[in-house]
């Protein structure tokens, strides 16, 4: 019996370690990411069809984070709206002139579509707080 009992103890003692010293790990190779990804992704049809050129939605949403604007680059299942979408999350200066102004002057910005899918992302909403006022906005 206390041989059964020192084997647990040894064995537990051996994976706490373990998983301590995986979790400063994890902290240490941690990757930070731009979140406008995760939102460009969300006006993407999600078709993965590869017909942009890109493996999937993911890899093609990074590029145009990456580029900074959606020139040479389209989506052709989502086409010219989708384009115009990503554009302004890409650019919130575009997103401001191609938008019209509403009636009562106050709500700017992007359109409900593009703020219900803002919405909807299950990443933290302190990693884009601004879009996600905009978003309640409209």
């Amino acid at each position: 019996m206390n041989l059964i009992l020192i084997s647990m103890g040894v064995l537990g003692v051996t994976a706490l370690v373990a998983a301590c010293l995986l979790y400063v790990v994890s902290l240490f190779f941690k990757v930070e990411e731009d979140p406008r990804i995760d939102l460009v992704q969300a006006v993407l049809p999600g078709a993965n069809c590869g017909g942009c050129g890109f493996a999937g939605c993911r890899n093609f949403a990074e590029a145009c984070v990456k580029a900074g604007s959606t020139d040479g680059l389209a989506c052709p299942v989502g086409g010219d709206p989708t384009m115009d979408e990503v554009k302004k999350i890409l650019v919130p200066a575009a997103a401001e002139e191609a938008a019209p102004a509403a009636e009562s002057g106050d709500k700017k910005g992007f359109d409900p579509a593009v703020a219900a899918k803002i919405k909807a992302l299950p990443t933290p909403k302190a990693a884009f707080p601004n879009l996600i006022a905009m978003a309640q906005k409209a």
